[in-house]
């Protein structure tokens, strides 16, 4: 978007400057003798026509210009976006952020979307550009994500860049549900039967942890609250895999002063817990959530110091893991994540960088078939330390409570 401010200002000093003058006018009127009149009359009334003259006229082009000077047009190529397409698959991959195959696997998903139509006679790039360009902003961390130097390899302008990226985010989207799902009674069962067979944790469908998603430079919209203990700014972002690192819940908004156990509370796994989990279903979580009938946390201290709760505690972590593992997976592959280059300004701009998040997670999800290189995993940068406010924490449930005792005992044989 073009930034009007410089314009905006100049208008402003010129309207100051015309209304300066009329209340000097007005004074010096009321003030003088009539010997004085005749006199400005003969000697400066010509002199302050001309600068009234002049002053109009500046005000007259400030309103009717867009900018205050004359645009330059930077010299921009395309042939490294066709080198891109034209390079072998290890270059390709380091900018698609996936192999070829899985390119043009997602092109073909969201290619015959309508957003990708004009109705005008002007036709739109071609889909595998646009999807280039937005990969280019999720797959790489502070300045190689920006529109200028997205702008600047890819050939294109600044204002492009942004409308391709809002294009495959609004088509990628429009499939999330298909994408990242809840599992349904079978798929439970099938996930249950594993996590019991390989972690020894009988009826758990998965992990949740939270996950602090940094933000590039402060808010200018209610900044301290997305202020994070870790002296950054960030939105959390609450994540719930299976044991197959597949993302099955993304629950993502609250600003980064917000701790993962309050996350939770607002979300709809707590809110409507029967709606996902039946029978003695539930998901390990660390000792920032509360133990209740669906989240199975670790012990905290002092009750964490006891021999069983130790090796109960080590045997969770160790399943818990792959939660922390797809996290890593996600934030290094689309390293964006980091640091969300975006200016939040009003709901708006904070509501697209939700949308940015629950995207990177489609993608997540949409190649977890496709080869990941393992030097992008990065470790990820969570909250999970203690409560600030003791008494926003609920009271452990006694049914909560006695159901990790009961799950401890049955680990504990398990190992």
């Amino acid at each position: 978007m073009p930034r009007l401010v410089n314009r905006k200002e100049l208008v402003r000093s010129v309207d100051v400057k015309i209304l300066t003058d009329l209340v000097l006018h007005d004074v010096l009127d009321s003030s003088s003798d009539e010997e004085d009149e005749m006199l400005c009359e003969t000697d400066g009334s010509s002199s302050e026509d001309d600068e009234q003259i002049k002053i109009a006229v500046v005000r007259y082009f400030a309103t009717q210009s867009r900018y205050l000077s004359a645009r330059v047009n930077s010299p921009k190529t395309k042939e490294l976006a066709y080198l891109i397409f034209q390079s072998d698959e290890l270059t390709f991959k380091r900018n698609a952020r996936m192999t070829r195959q899985a390119f043009f696997a997602v092109v073909d998903k969201i290619g015959s979307h309508i957003v990708f139509r004009n109705k005008s006679h002007h036709e739109q790039a071609p889909v595998p550009d646009q999807l280039m360009v937005a990969l280019s902003r999720f797959g790489f961390d502070d300045s190689a994500s920006s529109l200028w130097t997205a702008g600047s390899r890819l050939g294109i302008g600044e204002g492009t860049v942004s409308l391709y990226t809002e294009r495959v985010m609004y088509a990628l989207l429009s499939l999330e549900k298909t994408v990242v799902t809840w599992p349904n009674t079978s798929e439970r069962a099938t996930i249950k039967a594993r996590i019991e067979k390989n972690q020894g944790f009988p009826h758990c469908l998965g992990y949740v942890d939270g996950s602090l998603i940094g933000l590039q430079e402060a808010p200018s919209m209610c900044g301290e609250d997305y202020y994070t203990r870790k002296g950054s700014y960030a939105i959390n972002a609450m994540i719930v895999c299976d044991d197959l690192k597949r993302i099955r819940h993304v629950f993502a908004g609250f600003p980064g002063c917000s701790h993962d156990h309050r996350v939770f509370m607002y979300s709809k796994l707590a809110l409507n817990p029967f709606k996902y989990f039946s029978g003695h279903e539930y998901l390990l979580a660390d000792s920032a959530y509360p133990v209740s009938d669906i989240i199975v946390p670790t012990f905290k201290k002092p009750l964490a110091n006891s021999h069983e709760n130790t090796a109960f505690n080590t045997a969770h972590s160790q399943a818990r893991v792959i939660v922390e593992q797809t996290i890593g997976m996600l934030k290094g592959r689309f390293q964006s994540l980091k640091a969300l280059r975006l200016r939040i300004k009003n709901k708006k701009d904070h509501e697209f960088a939700v949308y940015w998040i629950r995207t990177c997670c489609m993608l997540h999800n949409m190649l977890l078939d496709d080869e990941y290189d393992e030097e992008w995993t990065v470790e990820d940068d969570g909250d999970d330390g203690p409560i600030p406010n003791p008494n926003q924490q609920a009271v452990a449930t006694e049914r909560g409570s006695t159901k990790r005792e009961r799950i401890k005992q049955y680990v504990s044989r398990w190992q």
